[in-house]
């Protein structure tokens, strides 16, 4: 009989820099199974993410934000604040008209909702985590992986509506952790201040849940369900705007606020049911506040609602050009105010680490070769 796994001892093989040597995948045989798969693949991502987080030094007068799919990012001050906001660590699932927000304003018995998005962070591989935000309630805000995982790993508050608390206390969070907030609200965290702004989620409203009772024409009021983050550090200001539609009330933040960034959902909506914004929405939206720079989420993870983020600089190019549009890509660092004319983040290609006097096909090693040989360099 072959020796049995020991799971504990399996971990990321390679230099340190967060995913998996090419060499133990491609060469080295170990006996496998189902969990030893999964420990070795997931997340996609392993803890390169987390890292790279731990290592940014953020420049005064800016932040640093990295987008985890979804409506979840990480927040990075310059004072080493770190933030994971409405982080989703979960699979694809299916959702029932007994408590979902969206299959009640639809009439559908259940709806599926297929993850598309990989895994970019590791929710139990933070060295820093300083709070975690649930902007309301839904499974893929406050998350039972990402809360259990912070709760193990860190001594960090849970900061979000009293929706999100419910779910924070039916995980288990420790009760001298939770952090109820309300409209009106602000916490001070390090160098960042958070204030707590208003949010029309209407979705949010007409969700249940354990102890939550729902009526048909009886909705939970707006502030229990959900709150909008405005984190102000160093002069600037950024405002995720979880899943919200759009509503007039807006505007008025537009008098009460300086707001530079704002995050908020897009998505392709089947007709029947409105559950993300779509794009002229979302830049009507930003209109109402007047906001200097869109950062449109959400629009990736689920293949019932996924869209094209491009829609969204079509819109605005044409009714708000002075409004600045940033398309984010999983994982993929972003600074404001430094980046706010990057229109769409890209992944690096290591071009850098090219040694052309290296190369078989046209450096020195080539060369020889062909000298050898006897033949023309280069030798191809």
């Amino acid at each position: 009989m072959s020796e049995e796994i020991d799971y504990k001892e399996i971990k990321v093989v390679g230099d340190g820099r967060g995913t998996m040597q090419g060499d133990y995948l491609l060469n080295k045989d170990r006996r496998m199974d189902h969990i030893r798969w999964l420990l070795e693949c997931f997340p996609e991502w392993s803890t390169f993410l987390n890292r790279q987080i731990e290592e940014t030094k953020v420049e005064p007068g800016t932040y640093a934000v990295w987008w985890t799919g979804g409506m979840g990012f990480v927040f990075k001050s310059p004072g080493g604040a770190v933030f994971l906001v409405d982080n989703y660590a979960g699979p694809s699932h299916y959702t029932e008209y007994e408590y979902c927000g969206v299959c009640r304003t639809s009439g559908s018995p259940t709806i599926d909702w297929m993850r598309l998005n990989p895994q970019v962070i590791d929710p139990w591989g933070f060295e820093t985590l300083d709070a975690v935000f649930c902007s309301h309630q839904h499974a893929d805000h406050a998350d039972i992986y990402t809360l259990k995982a912070a709760t193990q790993i860190s001594n960090c508050p849970f900061i979000g509506p009293l929706s999100a608390v419910e779910r924070m206390r039916n995980f288990q969070v420790p009760e001298d952790r939770i952090d109820l907030v309300r409209p009106g609200d602000t916490v001070k965290i390090k160098d960042v201040e958070i204030e707590m702004l208003p949010n029309y989620d209407r979705i949010a409203t007409m969700t249940g849940g354990p102890g939550v009772e729902v009526t048909p024409g009886v909705r939970r009021p707006f502030e229990d369900v959900a709150v909008t983050f405005l984190f102000k550090v160093g002069g600037v200001n950024f405002c995720h705007l979880g899943d919200t539609l759009y509503h007039n009330a807006y505007r008025t933040f537009k008098d009460q606020w300086d707001i530079d960034v704002i995050t908020f959902n897009i998505g392709k909506n089947a007709p029947g049911a409105t559950d993300k914004m779509t794009p002229y929405d979302a830049v009507r939206l930003g209109e109402t506040m007047g906001v200097k720079v869109l950062f449109p989420m959400h629009w990736d993870n689920w293949g019932n609602t996924q869209v094209d983020p491009e829609e969204v600089r079509w819109v605005a190019d044409r009714y708000t050009p002075d409004v600045k549009v940033v398309i984010p890509q999983w994982g993929i660092k972003w600074v404001y105010p430094i980046d706010q004319d990057v229109k769409r983040l890209k992944y690096p290609d290591w071009r850098e680490r090219y040694r052309p006097d290296y190369s078989w096909e046209y450096g020195e090693p080539a060369r020889k070769a062909a000298e050898e040989r006897g033949e023309i360099y280069p030798y191809g």
